[in-house]
């Protein structure tokens, strides 16, 4: 009997220390989290309040997008009516496979952009503003100097690997990107949308499903825009979406975005509220 309640008593302080060990590792090391970078900021005041790595350059897949729909949103009117040129329509999936020669409104094209990522609709609103992708992607460097992402660089419309040169940016750079998208109510709008439908010119009705599949579990959760590619792998870029959006994060290079997802932004709320206690 002595024999087992000596094995009971070390039994319990071995499992002690682990949790210990476990808990020191969770708040030093981020094993729970599995996204290569990451930064959970106030949207505020834009203080960051949670990172790994927020200075890693890193390719950013679809969340690159982000950009793309703020510079439209800030130099077209949502009516404007664009042609999708053979260009577009021929752009690598993922895409809303919109037909050459007809014609949709802008407001549409962001839709098809944000809701179901679709490189075609990005082409397509590049072209609307500045004639070719290559000279939209001088304006999108633009903005990013002026909003302070000083390790990006932007290649394309839509985050698609680049044929002659890579597109680059950081945790950090990303989450003040979202942050000052997030101050555009259309773009939250859209964001918002589950599914949607748009028709263009030549009457077919094109139907979206949001990617964020949070939208669909929880509802009242998180906006944000996906991404992944080969290299990339997984990435989002998102704000909450309760209190009112108290937070945004931005997630780089993740194996399970939707579990670090949801652990960001639960843990960098607890870290926001007890800042603003």
């Amino acid at each position: 009997m002595r024999i087992i309640k000596i094995f009971s008593a070390l039994l319990l302080v071995f499992s002690l220390v682990l949790n210990t060990c476990w808990a020191r590792q969770g708040n030093r090391k981020n094993p729970w989290i599995t996204a290569r970078s990451f930064v959970v900021m106030d949207i505020d005041d834009g203080h960051v309040l949670y990172a790994k790595e927020p200075y890693l350059k890193l390719p950013a897949a679809s969340t690159v997008k982000v950009m793309t729909a703020i510079i439209v949103l800030e130099n077209s009117s949502l009516k404007n009516s664009v042609v999708i040129s053979k260009n577009a329509a021929g752009t690598e999936p993922s895409k809303a496979y919109l037909g050459a020669g007809a014609t949709y409104s802008t407001y549409d094209l962001l839709q098809a952009l944000l809701i179901s990522s679709a490189n075609d609709a990005a082409v397509a609103l590049a072209e609307s503003i500045s004639g070719t992708e290559d000279k939209f992607v001088v304006l999108m460097n633009w903005k990013a100097k002026t909003l302070g992402m000083k390790n990006t660089r932007f290649v394309n419309a839509s985050g698609l690997p680049g044929r002659r040169a890579q597109h680059y940016t950081t945790a950090y750079d990303l989450a003040v990107l979202m942050r000052y998208a997030s101050q555009n109510s259309v773009f939250n709008q859209i964001l918002g949308m589950r599914a949607s439908a748009i028709k263009g010119s030549d009457g077919r009705r094109i139907y979206l499903s949001n990617h964020n599949k949070l939208l669909r579990t929880h509802p009242k959760f998180v906006v944000g825009k996906t991404g992944y590619t080969m290299k990339a792998k997984h990435c989002f870029l998102g704000a909450d979406h309760k209190c009112p959006k108290n937070i945004v994060f931005s997630i780089l290079y993740s194996r399970n975005p939707w579990q670090d997802i949801r652990r960001l932004a639960s843990y960098g709320l607890r870290l926001e509220n007890n800042r603003k206690k």
